[in-house]
């Protein structure tokens, strides 16, 4: 299970790698499966164990001063939040002992999927921060006719996605795909309930008639260009390939508030 933690005492908290471990201990109990919320403890039992290693051990032992007995609440992608007390501390990992688990929910019902057109820095590091805060279920950054090529900021958008996640209490990080050719995209973007492409021209479809027409929609894709937009090429593509183009409104955004301001708009109609 993939795990980020939280300082008990406050909602900063750094990007790293933590994993969850279960580990012999001397009570004989141990962490426990339970159907599909995946693992937790018997009640009153803390005999699991979860390991940090990576750029929180420095944070939380010298930037947090955080020491064996203080408290840390960790989130496992599985929808638990983990109540944990640091009982060692190695040079590059903190084990934690786990004292209590439950079950929560902080994701939307609705699974997002942001295609978002590679936009010039450092516009995509605030794109992913933005979508990443409201509850996006993945991001793909797409190679567009416009889009300017710059070399591949895989690992710092993922760290970006999981920090940002940690901060707005998100129990699941938002996962970066490679970045994908446009033609290629529209190949692989076939699973779906729902396939949208805001388009500045689209004159009849706004996105609120076209989600009150799809209720029941699990998995959307929204698909957004990058500076300049796409391409009548690249429109006419997407239309063939199921895409709805829609409106956002009567004003052009730009590429780096057109996603969040979309995804908003989705949350409002599909969620609240």
């Amino acid at each position: 299970e993939n795990i980020v933690f939280r300082n008990a005492l406050t909602s900063a908290a750094p990007s790293s790698d933590i994993s969850a471990a279960s580990l012999p201990a001397s009570g004989g109990d141990k962490l426990l499966p339970q159907g599909e919320g995946g693992p937790t403890l018997q009640a009153g039992v803390g005999e699991g164990f979860i390991t940090i290693s990576g750029s929180d051990v420095n944070h939380i032992k010298n930037v947090l001063r955080k020491k064996i007995g203080d408290q840390i609440t960790c989130f496992g992608s599985t929808g638990l939040e983990y109540t944990t007390k640091i009982t060692s501390f190695d040079k590059d990992k903190i084990m934690l002992s786990i004292i209590s688990s439950k079950k929560i929910n902080n994701e939307p019902k609705v699974k997002i999927t942001l295609a978002q057109g590679i936009p010039k820095n450092p516009k995509m590091d605030s794109i992913i921060k933005q979508a990443t805060e409201l509850g996006v279920f993945e991001i793909v950054p797409v190679i567009c006719e416009r889009s300017v090529v710059q070399k591949s900021k895989h690992d710092r958008w993922q760290r970006i996605s999981k920090k940002e996640a940690e901060l707005s209490l998100g129990t699941e990080v938002p996962q970066i795909k490679p970045a994908i050719n446009f033609n290629d995209f529209l190949k692989n973007s076939k699973d779906s309930d729902l396939k949208i492409i805001p388009w500045e021209s689209e004159q009849t479809n706004t996105l609120k008639q076209v989600l009150k027409g799809a209720d029941d929609a699990k998995n959307i894709i929204l698909l957004i260009g990058p500076e300049g937009g796409f391409s009548n090429n690249e429109t006419e593509k997407a239309l063939k390939a199921g895409f709805v183009s829609v409106s956002l409104g009567k004003r052009i955004l730009r590429t780096e508030i057109a996603g969040s301001a979309a995804i908003a708009m989705i949350m409002y109609e599909m969620e609240l």
